[in-house]
């Protein structure tokens, strides 16, 4: 999931947040959701990330929790977050190295559902 935001001033911070459904299936045991902002996680002031866990001795077992990732950025290993278009998107790993399927989305009304609100404060 990404978005194209423009943000307007130099000096400002972002304020993201990510709602979805988190899926794990199979036997996937944790997953991290991060947004990234240009392809580079947020370094200040710190990493906006949120994690699931899961233990089940069946490969069949999928869980599927309303989840949320937020957090504040101003800053990347490239340096302050410029004015200008900025791409932001929410990338799920596995630090486990489990195997399985993780995805989001929520399915309601026959749609599946996910948004990124971004807001931008200035100092």
């Amino acid at each position: 999931k990404s978005v194209t935001y423009d943000k307007q001033r130099n000096d400002t911070i972002l304020k993201v947040e990510f709602h979805s459904q988190f899926w794990q299936y199979y036997n996937q045991r944790c997953n991290e959701y991060s947004f990234q902002f240009d392809g580079q996680e947020c370094t200040q002031p710190a990493p906006i990330v949120n994690s699931l866990h899961k233990y089940s001795s069946s490969n069949s077992h999928t869980i599927a929790p309303p989840g949320e990732v937020s957090g504040f950025c101003n800053a990347t290993s490239r340096g302050p977050l410029q004015s200008g278009p900025l791409s932001i998107s929410v990338h799920i790993t596995n630090p486990c190295s489990s195997g399985g399927t993780s995805y989001t989305g929520k399915l309601y009304a026959g749609k599946v559902t996910s948004y990124i609100l971004v807001e931008e404060y200035c100092p």
